[in-house]
């Protein structure tokens, strides 16, 4: 019997909020979102940026959810949701890199 206990209510509601991010920097442009960047000072163009940046950060956001569903379903092993963790690391490393070998956009 599926049961929401704490854990399992944290990582579905984070991972909806992030995906809800993610949808509104991808879909909606909302570049504001992301910590840092400025359309006016970065040489990545926005289009590049709202693209790359929101598709890696609805894929974290989904990936959370999946993880909330089997821990609602399931008592999976301890150590999946440190697995979890390094993925997501490993996707925002990906994201840092992806933008920075950009080429810059012409002045």
């Amino acid at each position: 019997m599926p049961s929401l206990g704490s854990l399992a209510i944290e990582w579905l509601a984070s991972g909806a909020l992030v995906t809800i991010f993610g949808a509104l920097i991808r879909f909606a442009g909302w570049t504001w979102l992301l910590a840092g960047y400025s359309e006016s000072t970065s040489s990545v163009p926005d289009d590049v940026v709202q693209d790359v940046a929101g598709n890696t950060i609805l894929r974290v956001g989904i990936a959370v959810v999946v993880f909330g569903i089997i821990e609602s379903l399931t008592t999976p092993p301890s150590y999946l949701g440190i697995v979890v963790g390094i993925a997501i690391l490993l996707a925002v490393l990906r994201l840092i890199y992806q933008l920075n070998v950009r080429l810059p956009r012409a002045t």
